[in-house]
């Protein structure tokens, strides 16, 4: 037996969560406020949940169009020198830097992807040298020299 399981979210609740941000923007603690009032209908949003659905799905100031590869090559760079400093990446200053110097607002999933892609690329090590190098070790496993050569 499958059990229907009920989206977080639909388009009811979205537009309950647009039309209250777009009142008291500048309300503080708007998401929690947003959460109970969710509660009074018998829903139960924990405001965390509300404020990541805003900030990467419902936010009016959202750029819909792509990172293109100078943005994601300022989101590498950007992470890499702040990191330094700090261990933890605040997204949201990256994101309000990113709207400056390129006047598109990127959602902060959008940002981490990137970061977090480059970074698994980089964990592979997907390089020449590691190529060569695991070539050569294939090589000395399989002590094959002479019967095989690898294409240069």
């Amino acid at each position: 037996m499958t059990k229907n399981k009920e989206r977080l979210f639909n388009t009811h609740k979205d537009e309950v969560i647009i039309n209250y941000m777009k009142a008291n923007s500048n309300e503080k603690f708007p998401f929690a406020k947003l959460s109970k009032l969710f509660l009074k209908e018998h829903v139960i949003l924990k405001a965390k949940q509300i404020a990541h659905r805003w900030w990467n799905k419902l936010d009016h100031r959202l750029s819909k169009v792509r990172i293109s590869d100078k943005e994601k090559s300022y989101i590498k760079s950007w992470v890499e020198s702040h990191q330094k400093a700090r261990p933890i990446i605040q997204w949201n200053e990256l994101q309000s830097e990113m709207k400056t110097k390129f006047g598109k607002f990127h959602s902060r999933n959008d940002l981490k992807n990137v970061w977090y892609s480059y970074k698994r690329y980089l964990s592979r090590g997907n390089n020449k040298n590691n190529i060569d190098n695991s070539k050569a070790k294939l090589s000395y496993i399989l002590n094959d020299d002479d019967i095989y050569k690898y294409p240069s």
